[in-house]
């Protein structure tokens, strides 16, 4: 039985070359774009889901409280808190077994890892990445060692554990295991330090990218721990885990740190006027914990990922529709066989299993072809998603069975209505030559749903689907051309930002900075802690003198050089910049953006002179405001602007230096900056970035997440034209004598071409009048992430329909030009 029906689909298949071919084609690119995206989703859901202990390990978060005093405080989460935290809470609740930091060096983005051997060159890196952890690290976190003892590997404070990549980089094919590494700037203050471990890199599937780990005792951070007075409310940068023992409930835990913060940190907190609440995030939870900002590494949004799913989903909808429709519209054909078949005593079961089973062996077919597809594009894809996904991820067992099982349901939905329509035939009618495309299954006008409306709502249904995936391409570019293109408050092209990594290239900034400037392209050179585009790590918490330390707020703080607001072209609009005419300006002077003002309710016309306090450690320190700025985005625009201050640095010990070119051919200074690096620095690689590309960087997930949905926009398109171009053809094919006849009675071509594309393009044109409201409702609740963002325009609904009406209407036309051009002597000729 099985054999006679296999036999069968193979026929029809062969019968009709032209639309099994369809059929295959689109369901097995349908399948294999879901495949991609499904891996792609797989691979964000299962960050963290690697560790050992990922059921027990847990991040401590906090929410922050500030302006306690005013209606309406502020509300900040985060992911960082103080130093003191972790152990306290080990040793207060027997339920935590175990405790560690994570520390992200804040001051330098790089740190220089040199290796000096006898005899040899000195060997010197800029590393990212590289973070300094407690001893503990390595029991919360399953990292495999190639080299030394996981357990020990951080128990001294001059141990480096590297990943592999970075020890072939510095050691090559020789084990780096006791090789000794000079580490330069706030990281290792240019000590050595003993390779103790090296592990197999882990960052593609964890929220920690590490190329390298040190202990937190080392370096400046080792410093400020030992030296510095520790308490539970400031310097909120580092990372706490906790991992708990195995059966305890997490919600029980956080019912207790009301209690333990009032013991620990009420007194810290009262001093500085704002209040903290704990909760705890899964850290196999913090990959898509978008509310929490950085962890680490910048999290994803689930919003992403369900827009990716529902563009897989969607992609292999159509792709089921085009074979619904297909094999509906050519039922007709078979109505004899399956009247034929009735008489000789088959039963309406046999027959529904029978055209579901050539519908599910079309969905397998199609399901193998869809994985090669996948093997062949998948670099491709990856280039796409900044993924490195492999193949055998797909070919994994219960991967398999589950594509076999989407494959299987695929071809039951899309088997589904040709099985039981075509099963329903009455075969005293079918043999008559009863049955139509417009009939029911008794040969007449059916009550029910016919298979014209059928074919006729899925084409609307798929088409909506299409719509709605150009307007949200097109609103999504929109966006992004607005984030490239909005004035950011400051010059940012032309702008190199070069870092300075280590104590001797903050020594030689003096000298550095002279030789730069006497290049007659340079507009101006300036150092600074931070710039736009990159983590601002330090803040004050201030308050107007006459209102009190309890009204505090945040205001974000930049330590900078005389010229470095000249530099980067910020707008003055009331009071001066810094200035070496004043000797003052080093000592608790600030220039403050317009937002500071709105904060503290100050009128521009009285903000220079106006004191704003800062409480520190018992210390009250008072700044006065000299100058004020417009407003500038330090930070992306998915943030709105914050208030900022700039204080001019005592000393020059920057992290990074500017510098504003007067040319845009960058290829002409970056020689010389490099050749007076070197003659200062010898043993330090020049490094530099764009300022322009480091604030886009922002926008690394909207970039990719606008270039898969237009890539995946486009397939499922030519998916949904590819059953259009189908239906078409069928149409064509079953109006041949109709266009015969009205070409003898003097049609001509063009009206033959309107006549058939009247219909289709009508289909078109309701599925745009649905999937607009539609499409207008989803994007702008996904604008919704971004603090400043577009007005969807209204000339993209134009466009969006235009081209679904352009691309519908080729479609349909080389179908319909071939049955109009056809001799109607031929088409006739059976009459």
């Amino acid at each position: 039985m099985l054999t006679n029906y296999l036999k069968i689909a193979i026929r029809n298949l062969l019968r009709s070359k032209s639309f099994s071919a369809i059929n295959i084609v689109g369901l097995s690119v349908g399948m294999a774009c879901c495949m991609s995206l499904l891996l792609y989703i797989r691979s964000e859901l299962a960050y963290d889901k690697h560790q050992q202990h990922t059921n027990e390990l847990y991040l401590m978060a906090q929410k922050t409280i500030i302006g306690k005093a005013n209606k309406n405080p502020d509300s900040e989460m985060g992911s960082a808190a103080s130093a003191p935290y972790a152990f306290a809470l080990k040793s207060e609740f027997p339920e935590i077994e175990e405790a560690g930091r994570l520390w992200t060096n804040i001051i330098d983005d790089k740190a220089l890892l040199q290796v000096r051997e006898s005899g040899k060159t000195v060997k010197s890196f800029y590393e990212t990445k590289g973070y300094q952890v407690d001893s503990t690290f390595f029991d919360l976190f399953s990292y495999q060692f190639t080299e030394g003892n996981v357990r020990t590997a951080l128990s001294d404070q001059h141990s480096v554990v590297l990943s592999e990549e970075i020890a072939r980089k510095l050691f090559g094919s020789v084990p780096a295991l006791n090789k000794l590494i000079r580490i330069g700037g706030t990281s290792g203050n240019g000590e050595d330090f003993k390779v103790t471990g090296v592990y197999r890199d882990e960052s593609a599937r964890s929220h920690i990218d590490a190329r390298f780990f040190l202990p937190i005792s080392a370096g400046w951070v080792g410093s400020y721990l030992r030296d510095a007075k520790m308490d539970f409310c400031c310097n909120n940068m580092f990372v706490t885990y906790l991992k708990l023992r195995p059966g305890t409930d997490p919600a029980q835990l956080e019912a207790k740190f009301p209690a333990f913060m009032k013991k620990y940190a009420s007194n810290d907190l009262k001093n500085v006027g704002f209040d903290k609440q704990l909760f705890l995030v899964p850290v196999s939870d913090l990959h898509l914990a978008d509310q929490l900002g950085t962890v680490v590494t910048p999290t994803n949004s689930k919003t992403y990922l369900y827009i990716l799913a529902s563009i897989a989903l969607f992609t292999l909808l159509i792709a089921c529709i085009n074979f619904m429709n297909l094999s509906t519209a050519r039922s007709a054909k078979r109505a004899a066989e399956v009247g034929v078949r009735k008489v000789m005593g088959a039963e309406r079961g046999s027959l529904i299993a029978q055209f579901l089973g050539e519908s599910m062996v079309l969905s397998l077919l199609a399901l193998l072809i869809a994985l090669g597809l996948v093997m062949v594009f998948l670099p491709v894809f990856n280039q796409l998603t900044a993924k490195s996904l492999q193949f055998g991820e797909l070919v994994e067992p219960r991967i398999i069975l589950a594509f076999t099982a989407l494959a299987l349901l695929t071809g039951l939905l899309a088997g589904s209505y040709p099985a039981f329509y075509l099963s329903l035939f009455n075969p005293v009618q079918v043999l008559k030559g009863g049955v139509t495309n417009s009939r029911g299954a008794n040969g007449k006008a059916s009550n029910t749903l016919s298979a014209v409306t059928l074919r006729r709502s899925l084409a609307v249904f798929q088409f909506v689907i299409s719509v709605g995936l150009v307007l949200s391409t097109l609103v999504i570019q929109e966006q992004m051309r607005f984030l490239r293109n909005t004035s950011l408050g400051f010059t940012q092209d032309q702008q190199i930002a070069i870092p300075l990594s280590s104590r001797e290239a903050h020594a030689a900034y003096t000298a550095y900075h002279h030789e730069i400037l006497q290049n007659n392209q340079v507009l101006g050179a300036a150092g600074t802690q931070f710039y736009p585009g990159i983590p601002n790590a330090t803040d004050f918490l201030l308050y107007r003198p006459e209102r009190g330390a309890m009204t505090g707020k945040s205001v974000e703080t930049n330590w900078v050089d005389y010229d470095y607001l000249q530099t980067m072209g910020f707008k003055l609009l009331t009071g001066r910049l810094f200035s070496r005419q004043f000797p003052g300006d080093t000592t608790n002077r600030i220039i403050v953006n317009e937002a500071t003002l709105r904060e503290f309710q100050l009128p521009l016309t009285k903000a220079v002179g106006q004191k704003l306090n800062f409480d520190w450690q018992g210390e009250t320190r008072h700044y006065e405001i000299v100058g004020v700025l417009k407003d500038f985005h330090f930070e992306n625009l998915h943030q709105k602007i914050e208030p900022y201050c700039f204080l001019l640095s005592s000393q020059p010990n920057y992290n990074y230096i500017i510098v504003h070119t007067k040319t845009a051919n960058m290829a002409s200074i970056l020689p010389f900056l490099e050749q007076k690096w070197k003659t200062l620095r010898p043993d330090e690689p020049f490094t530099y970035t764009f300022l322009n590309e480091d604030f886009q960087k922002n926008y690394v997930t909207e970039a990719r997440t606008s270039r898969i949905v237009s890539y995946f926009t486009i397939i499922s398109i030519l998916i949904s034209c590819l059953g259009l171009f189908g239906l078409a053809a069928f149409s064509a094919q079953q109006r041949t004598k109709e266009i015969g006849v009205r070409k003898v009675l003097g049609a001509s071509v063009t009206n033959i071409i309107l006549l058939l594309s009247k219909d289709f393009l009508t289909l078109v044109i309701v599925a745009i009048l649905i999937a607009s409201p539609i499409g207008w409702w989803a994007m702008n609740k996904w604008l919704q992430n971004f603090a400043y963002k577009i007005a969807i325009p209204w000339w993209i609904f134009g466009v969006a329909g235009g081209l679904a009406l352009a691309i519908a209407f080729i479609t349909v036309s080389f179908q319909s030009i071939k049955a109009a051009q056809m001799n109607p002597v031929k088409s006739l000729r059976s009459e």
